[in-house]
């Protein structure tokens, strides 16, 4: 009941505003006509006061949902509190009646000032399209300075341009659409989206972002229900957003909601570079079961094989796809997918443009399947293979043994078993097998062993359990 009259507050307060004005316009009326209105002016300010002590408690009501910014709802509430009291000595006060009438005017500009914040945002008094207008020029002040921070690689081959898609392109939507109701100065329930840590928090309801899952995040799902939903944001009556200004919350969600600036990576002019070699560390004494890899290959044939084109390098690197010179002279390299997240598996289709280069492929840690493992057969260079706690089980062995150069393969934390350590004793190039947490038997370890006593078996200090 207290919380439904604290609602009513914005229903109430409207009239005892009204009335109050009503009055002054009455004694100016009075005043220039020479009529006698001494009585419907008094009556006026006499219940446009009981009105605002009225608004008052409602509004003290609302304030304590806790939704609002504290410095303002204390400005808002004192001169509401002023206004009724001032009301209130207009109508006993009678001699000095045109001084108080003078100062409930200025009373009244204020409150109302300060409520219209509270309630529509500090901008309210600009329109839609001034907004827009605001919001375009800071998207190309950005624009400006993204361009000043480009920097040039070598012989103008390449330019490195910092972008934020946070910053750039989700704030500015969440200012001009959600920050009246969602900022520092009305918290909706309990809901911010003014910075990365609220938006993070989520609000009365629980969270309402999930990085890379669109359906389980209410910033974007609410955008989308059916504008007579009650969860429906914006809500019905206020500025909706545009089909593109929802899509680009929807692809910044389902691509990892980044808050962190991103380096991008453009071409000046399509000529063909090398990345910087990658230090090669040599460990005297390894105290761990985790197998080290080393990324050294000495015997490669470069075979006349070109160089990857800085078009190339920008699109995965686009995708956070880190890619590594193996050599200063070669054009050799090693793709790592540890930053591809959230993964989709369609992103390995890019690998067959550099399948001619591709001697080291790193794909730790992802939801990778049986299936997907099919889409690296054509890259036949392949050396060297990290499957380590992916998905993977034995049915996709048939497909990793289309790749006539692997020498090394990493099926740590797989669900490998002894039926693929049978299928794995004919991969003809394979020297090194790391085993450590998949589903290997001691028995089926030796029997590989017995049948190619070439290869390396790693199996880490893990200690097989008796059946």
């Amino acid at each position: 009941m207290i919380e439904f009259i604290g609602h009513l507050h914005p229903v109430i307060v409207h009239l005892p505003i009204g009335i109050l004005f009503m009055g002054v316009f009455m004694m100016l009326y009075e005043h220039y006509s020479g009529t006698d209105l001494k009585t419907p002016i008094s009556l006026a300010f006499l219940l446009g006061s009981i009105g605002a002590v009225v608004a008052c408690i409602a509004g003290w009501l609302l304030s304590n949902s806790g939704e609002y910014d504290a410095a303002l709802i204390f400005k808002h509430q004192w001169t509401g509190i002023a206004t009724a009291l001032t009301g209130a000595l207009v109508y006993f006060l009678r001699e000095y009646k045109k001084w108080g009438v003078l100062m409930l005017i200025v009373l009244l500009i204020f409150t109302g000032h300060f409520g219209a914040t509270l309630t529509h945002g500090e901008n309210y008094l600009w329109g839609s399209d001034k907004k827009e207008t605001l919001i375009e020029q800071d998207s190309l002040k950005k624009e400006t300075k993204k361009i000043t921070q480009i920097i040039t690689n070598g012989k103008d081959s390449i330019k490195i341009v910092k972008h934020n898609r946070y910053q750039d392109d989700i704030m500015p939507i969440l200012k001009l659409r959600c920050y009246n109701c969602h900022s520092a100065l009305k918290q909706k329930n309990l809901l911010r989206l003014d910075s990365e840590g609220f938006i993070k928090k989520g609000g009365k309801t629980g969270m309402i972002l999930m990085a890379g899952n669109i359906l389980k995040s209410p910033l974007y799902t609410n955008l989308i229900l059916p504008l007579e939903d009650e969860k429906h944001m914006p809500p019905r009556g206020k500025h909706q957003l545009s089909e593109n200004e929802i899509a680009i919350i929807q692809e910044w969600i389902k691509t990892g909601a980044s808050f962190e600036d991103q380096i991008d990576t453009l071409s000046i002019k399509e000529t063909p570079i090398k990345l910087a070699p990658i230090k090669i560390i040599v460990a005297k004494k390894v105290d761990t079961a985790v197998p080290v890899i080393t990324n050294k290959i000495t015997d490669l044939q470069t075979d006349n094989t070109a160089n990857i084109s800085v078009a190339t390098i920008a699109s995965f690197k686009q995708q956070n796809i880190i890619l590594s010179n193996l050599s200063e002279t070669a054009p050799f390299i090693m793709a790592n997918f540890v930053n591809v997240v959230p993964f989709d598996n369609t992103v390995l289709l890019e690998l067959q443009k550099i399948e001619k280069q591709l001697v080291i492929l790193k794909l730790t840690n992802l939801p990778i399947k049986d299936n997907d493992v099919k889409m690296l057969i054509d890259l036949k260079k392949m050396r060297r293979l990290n499957l380590e706690n992916t998905a993977i089980t034995n049915e996709c062995l048939p497909y990793l043994k289309q790749l006539p150069e692997l020498e090394q393969l990493n099926l740590y934390g797989t669900n490998i078993s002894d039926e693929g350590l049978k299928q794995l004793a004919s991969f003809k190039k394979l020297s090194v097998l790391y085993l450590w947490k998949t589903k290997v038997t001691a028995t089926g370890v030796d029997q590989f062993k017995k049948e190619r006593p070439d290869v390396k078996v790693e199996i880490g200090n893990f200690k097989f359990q008796k059946k």
